[in-house]
């Protein structure tokens, strides 16, 4: 899963049923991705580590 696609699922659980504009979508994308990189760089490891689901 990429991190577009990690984004939008959490975008649907979160805001499942709301009216949100495309526009606002994608700046919220930028600030996820943003905040997920300093919290990684903030952690002092090399790399960050996913686990990927298991197949179903």
């Amino acid at each position: 899963m990429t991190e577009r696609e990690e984004y939008e699922a959490w975008f649907a659980r979160e805001f499942a049923g709301r009216d949100i504009p495309e526009a606002l979508r994608i700046l919220g994308f930028t600030f996820w991705r943003g905040g997920r990189q300093s919290l990684v760089a903030a952690s002092g490891a090399a790399v960050e580590i996913r686990a990927l689901a298991e197949p179903q």
